[in-house]
């Protein structure tokens, strides 16, 4: 994959602000976190340039300020596009996606 395009999507906050987002790069066996690419309230689209090493990517959001944020990995799309509008942040179980990969 030559380029990645992220359409970082306005949503609200708990406290009806923009939600904060922040990107990095899954490395290795998808486990690893390598260098981080992002970070913004949304509203935006991004084009990076992912490293030879990255198999995927981490994309962190915060729902409500303060606490922890929640997040998913998922692999690189064969498309090179994500929006994290369409993405399933309340999948049961483990975070990683990074088994789509294999299928």
């Amino acid at each position: 994959m030559s380029s990645l395009k992220i359409v970082w999507h306005e949503q609200t906050s708990d406290f009806g602000q923009p939600m904060p987002w922040f990107g990095s790069w899954l490395v290795g066996d998808g486990e690893t976190e390598g260098d981080w690419f992002h970070s913004g309230r949304g509203a935006a689209e991004t084009t990076h340039e992912p490293p030879d090493e990255a198999v995927g990517v981490r994309l962190r959001f915060w729902p409500s300020e303060g606490l922890d944020p929640e997040y998913i990995d998922l692999p690189l799309p064969h498309s090179g596009v994500i929006e994290t509008i369409s993405l399933d942040y309340d999948h049961p179980g483990p975070h990683s996606r990074l088994d789509l990969l294999q299928q």
